[in-house]
């Protein structure tokens, strides 16, 4: 499952109190982009923070893998979660044939 996780930084905190950090929490999450648990990084337009999107199981496997960030455990940042999924075929809504049941992903594993 894919699982989007959004920070926004707590009351008093700014760049300059994370930077000290800064090079070991983009370790962090470079390493888990290696291992295919991160599959895209962002940095938010609107306000200071990032955006993550993690290939886990759960929403709770991804809040595992956030708390362990430097900056989460120093306490700076307050974590947001959605859990997404793929939507249901658009032919779906021309066709009554198309299978919408779930799992949606037909895909196999090898």
């Amino acid at each position: 499952m894919k699982v989007i996780a959004y920070d926004r930084f707590r009351p008093g905190i700014t760049m300059e109190t994370i930077t000290p950090l800064l090079g070991e929490e983009v370790a962090n999450v470079w390493r888990l982009w290696k291992q295919g648990i991160v599959r895209e990084n962002y940095a938010r337009a609107d306000e200071p923070g990032v955006v993550i999107v993690f290939e886990v199981a759960s929403v709770e496997d991804a809040r595992r893998y956030v708390s362990d960030f430097p900056l989460s455990k120093a306490g700076y940042l307050e974590w947001f979660y959605l859990p997404v999924q793929a939507p249901l075929p658009l032919e779906s809504l021309m066709d009554s044939s198309v299978d919408v049941a779930e799992p949606y992903d037909r895909t196999t594993v090898n």
